[in-house]
């Protein structure tokens, strides 16, 4: 992109990246202010660090803030696959985010995506609506053995045949949604199904609302009494671009430990079963033998319970490179590299490991076999028209 008149945006040059936004848009603060920016590349921050201010210069008469970036140092995706950022303006009275106010094409929800070719934006362009979009109650038919899997976003991680991943079993992580009832319906159902005995909760231990008229089931306060409930706190930021920090090593061996000393079947989740559950889960289906399309399919599937937070596959490729150092869509053997990971930084051992792979592998004993579906094959026309 180039600096064509637009007041807000950026452009590239060689290997760096120069972000601008024009005085004229900030006509309407008053006091003193300053423009940082944040994005997907630093955190998405909104404090006032020094290392990501816009400069104030004056190019061809008129008042511009500027920040220039060594373009690799922000290539980092956000949900869409593509680097995002918005401009922030920190005043006297708080902080407040900028917007284009002019149609701009580079964009993704709420926030201008770095595109960096005219591949890239065609790609930009095609991601897929009607998974990027919120779906009602009523685009699903839960006599459907599919349908029940999208909706409560259940389903077991691939390279294993016991642990199951979905959603919370009590907590109203979409409020505004109709059938959060239903989905707490489907959750307990696996869970009886099933026979599940451990969880693994990545979202905090967190006591049901009065407020939101939430209630902590029986059968959770049943496993929790038991001691087979593990309460971490893993968040976006952590799972996706710390994923080679201790912290999160240090959590991986918790969960795989507490699933060696602790009968199964399992079920992992958090809030709603997406970002923290779809990285741990990636981790544990390539430790345990599944491939990346495997993987990369079963993270995305997330799209089809209707929240409306797109993720890329392309932001769990991220995390994973830079968790094993190693691009996974390129990887002969990913188990290989993911258990050679483990073991370099202590987290099991071979022996741990073998054993995990076989414990994650025995058969749930099921008691009713057509409830769930989780190979998509629909059987109602509601939904096999639409796929």
């Amino acid at each position: 992109m180039k600096f064509n008149g637009n007041i807000f945006g950026y452009y590239l040059n060689k290997d760096n990246i120069t972000f601008y936004i024009e005085d004229e848009k900030c006509t309407e603060i008053i006091g003193n202010y300053d423009v940082y920016i944040s994005g997907s590349f630093n955190g998405w921050m909104t404090s006032a660090d020094a290392a990501w201010k816009l400069d104030k210069k004056n190019i061809k008469g008129k008042r511009c803030h500027l920040f220039e970036k060594n373009l690799n140092s922000v290539i980092v995706p956000g949900n869409s696959g593509f680097p995002e950022f918005n401009f922030f303006i920190l005043t006297e009275n708080g902080v407040r985010y900028l917007k284009p106010d002019f149609e701009w094409d580079n964009r993704f929800g709420f926030n201008s995506v770095i595109v960096l070719d005219d591949d890239e934006y065609k790609e930009l362009k095609v991601i897929d609506k009607s998974k990027t979009g919120i779906k009602s109650f009523n685009y699903y038919d839960l006599n459907c053995p599919a349908c029940r899997a999208d909706f409560s976003n259940i389903r077991i991680v691939p390279g294993t045949k016991n642990l199951f991943r979905g959603y919370h079993p009590y907590k109203k992580s979409e409020p505004d949604f109709s059938g959060e009832e239903q989905r707490f319906a489907l959750v307990e159902k696996t869970f009886e199904l099933y026979s599940i005995n451990s969880v693994v909760t990545l979202s905090s231990y967190e006591l049901p609302s009065e407020f939101s008229n939430e209630v902590m089931p029986d059968y959770i306060k049943k496993i929790e009494n038991e001691r087979n409930l593990l309460a971490l706190n893993l968040n976006y930021t952590l799972v996706y671009y710390h994923s080679d920090s201790a912290e999160f090593c240090n959590n991986l061996q918790k969960i795989c430990r507490f699933i060696l000393k602790h009968p199964g079947e399992y079920y992992v989740h958090s809030r709603q079963g997406s970002d923290s559950t779809g990285v741990v889960s990636a981790v544990i289906a390539a430790l345990c033998g599944a491939k990346w399309t495997e993987i990369c399919e079963d993270f995305e599937r997330t799209d089809l319970a209707g929240f409306g937070n797109y993720r890329s596959k392309k932001l769990l490729r991220y995390s994973i490179k830079k968790m094993i150092g190693f691009d996974p869509e390129y990887a002969k053997d990913l188990s290989h590299l993911m258990q050679s990971y483990f073991i370099k930084e202590d987290i099991l051992s071979a022996d741990e490991i073998s054993q995990l792979v076989i414990k994650l592998n025995v058969l749930p004993k099921r008691k009713e076999r057509d409830y769930f579906n989780f190979e998509k094959n629909h059987i109602c026309a509601k939904r096999s028209a639409k796929i």
